[in-house]
Order: structure tokens, then C-alpha cells, then sequence
């Protein structure tokens, strides 16, 4: 291939357009993207001070404060390649390999986002990868702007968790690592998928697969849509890793973990308008634990949410709440979780110069309960009881 041939393959994939490996060879590669950091101001207020009230499964409060302070974020900035192959008798194959591209520091590793090969036909489709589960695909689909996915506007921050610990294994909103996936076709509107992450450490006493479902009906050209997804985790430990050490089981071979979620959506759109709710009941729940220590934690979340939009211009509101919910410890010893409710509020706009390039202005705010540690931070983690202020300007560009 000369220099000018080379020249225009390289444009041609910069710009989305279909991308050839070679004269023979006519099934495209597409290239595509979407980097948009932004300029964000951060801060907490109103820690529990380390005399405040306190519960069984938070610890003792730090009473720190994140100092207000400026950071350029890239959020998840990614890019991608795509490809298909038609292989007759109504089969194809497919691919995807994304990456994360953080344009605020640099660096990345390939292949961090959803990177998958697939075969699909008349019976749905069938892939091998690192995949989001089915659970984080089926709810909390309106995404806020265009940029929320892993920004501080989230509803998954409040959705998706437990209000206690920092550790990410009590998360129902992740992509898992060794994935297959299953999405059937379309059965007059209605659709569905299932996934499983086998534990490729797996041991004698300990087995930490996830298992994720979900159902389907309407979206697409439909203007509305319902759905229902439920995940299991299996010994990920998303209670005990995130409660004091005293009450953990996890470095106990015996004892064993089931955290469980279930989330409903409804999203419909009218005119410029799409409103969507989400309502999610997540359970933690082990067993084989010694008297005294954690068993189970339950509590429930819902969020409701619209984007308007006006010519060039959108606008995005998000609320989001979660109850303090309810636990129990091994023996029966009393077990409290006064103070683990948290609300958000997220507020933005966006305004699109064209197709691909746009600016946005977004505002959010989590209230923390006396309990609570629910975190969007990019980088650290909050005390208990400290409410999270997040302001941003960004640039968007898509291709």
C-alpha cells in the first residue's frame, strides 16, 4: 500500500467510516470514540465528627474533610473498534475492543472497556469477553447527557450499593472479566440475556462467580420501555469487605456469601422528553460465620430522572435515594443501620455546536446520613456523614 492509500485509510477510520484490512477482505472495521474531560471543582462539608452517633456495621466516623479543591477528569474517554463478518445462512460473526483513553493524564491500558468476540443468527447472539453485566445494561439507561457513565452525576452511586465501606465488591453496576453472554433475539418487543463470570481462582472452600439476568420489553422504536435484572454474587463478600474488621467473615474459609440484587425500569419518552425510574432492592447475605459477626444487610434505592430537549440545547435532572435498610449479625446480637441513608441530586446542560462536538455545565450533590459513606468521587473517599459537592464545565467530541 503507497503512502497516499495509507494516508486515506488512516482519515477514513479517524472519522468513523468503515475501515478495510485489505482488497479481498470486505467486512469493515469502524473506529470510534468519545473523549470528553472536564474542569471539576470538589469539596465535602459536614462530617460525623469521631463523637457523633454511630451503627453496627459503619465503624467509628473520621470526621475528615476533602478540602475544596480542582480536578481535570476524563471520565470514561474511550476508544473503540468494531467489525462484522457475514458468514452465510444468516450467521455472523462480530467483535468489539475498547479501551480506556484518559485524555486528562495519559496513559491507559487496552482492552479496559467492553471488549468481546460474538456469533450471532436466528437464535440471538452468543459473547466471550470482559463485558458490562446484564444487570448494568438493563437498568439506569438514561445516560445524564451523554457522560455518565463512571462520572459523579452516576445514579449507580446511590443505585447500584451499600452506604457503608468503600470496597467495590458490593457493587451490582461493574463490568466483570472472563464473561460470556447471552442476548436472545427479538421476540415481538420482548427480550432477554443472561450472563455469567466464572472465578478462575476458584478453591476448595471458595467460588466467587456472578451470575446476571435480565428481561426486556419495548425500547428501540418503541417510546417506552420496561425491564427487570437480577444478579447474584457468589462469596464476593460485598457485606463483610465493607463492615468493620470485628464483624467480617471474609478471611473465614468456612463461611460463605450470596449478595443478591433485583432493579425495575420504566423509561418512556414523549416528544423531546425522556423520563426513566429505577427501583433496586440489594441484599447481602453469608453464612458459616462465627456468633457476633456480619449475616445480612438489606436496604432498597430508587431514582427518577428526565432529559428535555430544546434545538442544540439539553437539559438532565437526576434524583436518587437509599434507605438506611435493615441487618442482622450471627446469634441474634442486636445490629443497627440508624444513619446509612443517603439522597443525590444532579442538575446539567449541554449544549451541541453539531453531531460531535458539544459543552456541558453540570451540578451534583450527595447528603450523606450521620452513617453514610455513598461516594462519585473520582479520587478518595469521603468520611462518614460527609455530604459530596461536584461542579463541572466539559467539552464533549464524538467520532
Amino acid at each position: 500500500m503507497n503512502s497516499r492509500k495509507l494516508i486515506a485509510v488512516l482519515v477514513a477510520g479517524a472519522c468513523g467510516a468503515p475501515l478495510f484490512a485489505s482488497a479481498q477482505d470486505a467486512s469493515p472495521i469502524t473506529i470510534y470514540g468519545r473523549l470528553y474531560p472536564q474542569f471539576t471543582t470538589v469539596s465535602t462539608s459536614g462530617a460525623t465528627p469521631t463523637t457523633g452517633a454511630r451503627n453496627t456495621l459503619s465503624g467509628a466516623p473520621a470526621a475528615v474533610e476533602i478540602i475544596r479543591h480542582n480536578e481535570v477528569q476524563a471520565s470514561n474517554s474511550r476508544l473503540g473498534f468494531r467489525g462484522k463478518e457475514n458468514l452465510g445462512g444468516g450467521l455472523e460473526a462480530f467483535f468489539q475492543l475498547e479501551s480506556t483513553i484518559p485524555v486528562d493524564a495519559g496513559g491507559g491500558t487496552f482492552g479496559t472497556r467492553d471488549s468481546f468476540v460474538g456469533f450471532r443468527g436466528g437464535f440471538g447472539s452468543v459473547k466471550l469477553g470482559n463485558m458490562d453485566t446484564v444487570y448494568k445494561n438493563y437498568g439506569d439507561t438514561l445516560s445524564f447527557l451523554g457522560v455518565s457513565s463512571g462520572n459523579f452525576v452516576s445514579n449507580s452511586n446511590l443505585l447500584s450499593k451499600q452506604g457503608f465501606g468503600t470496597s467495590s465488591s458490593g457493587s451490582f453496576h461493574l463490568r466483570r472479566a472472563n464473561s460470556i453472554v447471552y442476548d436472545s433475539p427479538d421476540l415481538s418487543g420482548f427480550e432477554f440475556s443472561a450472563g455469567y463470570s466464572p472465578d478462575e481462582n476458584k478453591t476448595a472452600t471458595r467460588n466467587a462467580d456472578v451470575i446476571s439476568i435480565g428481561g426486556r420489553f419495548g425500547g428501540k422504536k418503541s417510546p417506552y420501555f420496561i425491564a427487570i435484572a437480577y444478579e447474584i454474587h457468589k462469596d464476593l463478600f460485598g457485606g463483610s469487605n465493607n463492615v468493620p474488621t470485628a464483624l467480617s467473615n471474609s478471611a473465614n474459609q468456612g463461611a460463605h456469601a450470596k449478595d443478591k440484587a433485583v432493579r425495575f425500569t420504566g423509561n418512556y419518552t414523549v416528544g423531546s422528553t425522556t423520563f426513566e425510574a429505577n427501583f433496586a432492592t440489594i441484599k447481602y447475605n453469608e453464612t458459616g460465620g462465627a456468633t457476633g459477626r456480619f449475616q445480612s444487610y438489606k436496604h432498597n434505592a430508587f431514582n427518577v430522572a428526565i432529559e428535555h430537549n430544546m434545538g442544540p440545547w439539553q437539559i438532565a435532572a437526576a434524583f436518587n435515594s437509599a434507605s438506611a435498610g435493615s441487618c442482622s449479625l450471627v446469634g441474634g446480637a442486636v445490629c443497627t443501620t440508624d444513619g446509612l441513608s443517603g439522597k443525590q441530586l444532579s442538575i446539567g446542560t449541554r449544549y451541541n455546536f453539531s453531531k460531535r462536538f458539544s459543552i456541558f455545565g453540570m451540578y451534583s450533590r450527595i447528603n450523606n446520613d450521620f452513617a453514610a459513606r455513598y461516594n462519585n468521587m473520582a479520587s478518595g473517599s469521603p468520611s462518614s456523614g460527609a455530604d459530596i459537592s461536584h461542579l463541572a464545565l466539559g467539552m464533549q467530541h464524538a467520532f
